[in-house]
C-alpha cells in the first residue's frame, strides 16, 4: 500500500488535502485512481487508511481508520561522511532499516567536508532521500538527517545504548551490546578511526563493539548494524 506524511494531525473521516508535490507523486507517477486506498501518517506519528477522491480541481483522502504499525526503538547513527553516492545510498537503505535520526561525523579521516554555503542545499537533499525512503518502507516517522558535527558534540546524540563499531575490538559482539531501549551507534570513515578517536569515544561512555571477522565498508557497517538491531529487537 502506498504511504504519504501529513504534516498535520488527521482523524477518522477527516479530508486530507495534497501538497503539489504529492499530488504529482500520486498522479503522475503511481497513476492512483478514484477509491484507491493508501496509508497516511501524520506529523504526531498515528497512521490511518485513507481512499482517494478526484472532485473537479480539488484531490484528497478520506480518512478511513487508523493503521497500527509503529518502529520500535529510536536509533540514532553517527556516520563519518563519505562519498556522495555512497552517502546517499547509506541515507535510503538506513531509512529503511528504521534509522530515526542520521548524524553526518566529520572524523580525523574523512576525505569529504561540506563546505558552509553547500549545506542547506545539502541538508535539504538528504533530508528529501530520507522522507522518500521513509515513505516507500511504510514507516510511521520520518527520519531525520542533522547538520554534521564534530566528535567533540558526540553526546547530544547519547542514547540508552552507545556504542562505535571498531575494527580492533576482539572480545565484545555487537550483539553483546543490545538491550531494551534507544540506540546510539557510531561509524568510522573509509579508512576507520583513529586511536585517539576511538579513546575520546570511549571516554564519553560509547562501548566498542565488533562487526565480525570481515572488514566491511563504512556504508556497509551501518547497514549491516541497523540489520543485527532488527533482528533483535
Amino acid at each position: 500500500m502506498r504511504q504519504f506524511f501529513a504534516l498535520q494531525d488527521l482523524n477518522i473521516n477527516d479530508n486530507y488535502h495534497f501538497d503539489e508535490e504529492q499530488l504529482h507523486h500520486l498522479k503522475d507517477v503511481l497513476r492512483m485512481k478514484e477509491n484507491d486506498l493508501m496509508r497516511i501518517v501524520c506529523s504526531n506519528g498515528k497512521a490511518f487508511i485513507g481512499q482517494l477522491h478526484f472532485e473537479r480541481e480539488s484531490v484528497f483522502a478520506t480518512i478511513l481508520e487508523e493503521s497500527f504499525v509503529t518502529d520500535k526503538r529510536e536509533i540514532t547513527m553517527v556516520a563519518s561522511m563519505i562519498k556522495r553516492e555512497k552517502w546517499e545510498w547509506l541515507i535510503q537503505k538506513s531509512c529503511e532499516l528504521g534509522v530515526s535520526k542520521i548524524v553526518p561525523l566529520e572524523s580525523k579521516r574523512c576525505i569529504v567536508h561540506i563546505e558552509e554555503k553547500q549545506l542547506d542545499k545539502k541538508l535539504n537533499r538528504w533530508n528529501k532521500i530520507a522522507l522518500e525512503a521513509c515513505q516507500q518502507s511504510n514507516r510511521n516517522t520520518i527520519c531525520e538527517v542533522v547538520e554534521p558535527i564534530k566528535l567533540k558534540d558526540i553526546n547530544e546524540y547519547k542514547a540508552d545504548i552507545n556504542f562505535v563499531a571498531y575494527e580492533n575490538e576482539n572480545t565484545k559482539l555487537l550483539r553483546d551490546a543490545l538491550k531494551d531501549g534507544s540506540v546510539c551507534f557510531v561509524i568510522g570513515p573509509e579508512g576507520g578511526f583513529e586511536e585517539s578517536e576511538v579513546e575520546f569515544l570511549t571516554k564519553q561512555g560509547f562501548e566498542t563493539v565488533s562487526l565480525g571477522e570481515r572488514i566491511l565498508r563504512a556504508e556497509t557497517a551501518g547497514l549491516f548494524v541497523l540489520s543485527v538491531i532488527e533482528a533483535y529487537q
